[in-house]
């Protein structure tokens, strides 16, 4: 007789046998779970994509392309009716040209993480998360650095800044400043204002200063160095942290290949120009990441790294 559910009908119709069934069959499908092979499911988190865009003029399209794009070395013409240069001149000429541009426009919403790295042997020692959103005119710059102390959660540290206000042709426009530190080294909460009106700043410990044009503040003023022409050789910049204003002069470098925890990055190297025994800080602008800040470092007065910064993902929608 052949073997068919009508067969097996008759030995389900006792207690017994549908509970001896029940139990082979729960075994068996135990067993497959233990002995097929390893499938790892993906975990679904909401994530911004991933930034791809070209360094593009703000005059251009700025549409993003379905991935990531590889470095592409424009042909540079240095027939300008000059004497001729040497090999050398020409070449930093090249540099030169290839990163003299105007503006680049910020995406509407960009996240950037970087590894956080400590001295000469340039231990890891932290994260930081930044996240710039842009909304009609005004925009709000958002920073997270979190340290981990070399004793453990007890000495570790957090130190958040923002920066609000308003976004236009000539770039970012803060109008507050905010600073708190918690842990290890807490400075408590401080705040600056831009008063645009009066051309006046005023700071939360009770202290004012002029308001010179184009001020930024110390979290804003790497972005807005994608907003500026880098046709000179040296940028002035005036930047106010949470007490006092400083002018900076900033000098503009060549591009070099660096190694970041996100890859091999093209970037333009800028220093601020600095005196003897005095700290300084470099910063280097990714040329196909519309001149975002890939890397910076804060150099004290004796020449000695303080912090390093090297970027780990970026993320971005237009």
């Amino acid at each position: 007789m052949p073997f068919t559910l009508r067969t097996m009908l008759p030995a389900f119709r006792t207690p017994a046998s549908r509970i001896a069934f029940a139990i082979v069959f729960s075994v068996l499908l135990h067993a497959s779970f233990l002995w097929l092979p390893y499938f790892h499911l993906p975990h679904f988190k909401a994530q911004l994509p991933a930034l791809t865009v070209r360094l593009e003029s703000r005059t251009e399209s700025m549409a993003v392309p379905a991935e990531r794009l590889e470095p592409e070395r424009s042909a540079i013409s240095l027939d300008n009716g000059a004497a001729p240069a040497s090999a050398p001149q020409m070449a930093k000429q090249a540099k030169r040209m290839e990163k003299s541009a105007t503006s680049h426009q910020l995406p509407k919403q960009v996240q950037i993480s970087y590894v956080v790295y400590q001295g000469a042997d340039a231990s890891r020692v932290g994260v930081l998360h930044q996240q710039l959103d842009v909304e009609g005119e005004q925009y709000i710059l958002r920073s997270t650095q979190q340290l981990a102390g070399l004793t453990g959660l007890l000495n570790s540290a957090q130190l958040t800044q923002t920066s609000y206000g308003k976004i236009g042709s000539q770039g970012l426009q803060p109008e507050y400043f905010e600073e708190n530190t918690v842990g290890k080294k807490a400075g408590g909460n401080r705040r600056t204002t831009f008063n645009w009106n009066t051309k006046q700043l005023r700071y939360s410990s009770g202290g004012k200063a002029e308001l010179p044009a184009d001020t930024q503040d110390s979290l804003s003023f790497m972005y807005q160095l994608s907003q500026l022409h880098m046709d000179s050789e040296i940028i002035p910049l005036p930047v106010s942290d949470s007490t006092h204003l400083e002018n900076y002069q900033i000098e503009i470098g060549l591009t070099e290949n660096i190694d970041t925890p996100f890859g091999k990055l093209r970037a333009l190297h800028l220093r601020k120009i600095h005196g003897d025994n005095e700290g300084y800080f470099e910063i280097w602008l990714g040329l196909e990441y519309r001149l975002l800040p890939v890397k910076f470092r804060e150099v004290d007065a004796s020449g000695a790294e303080i912090d390093g910064f090297a970027v780990s993902d970026i993320r971005a929608v237009e």
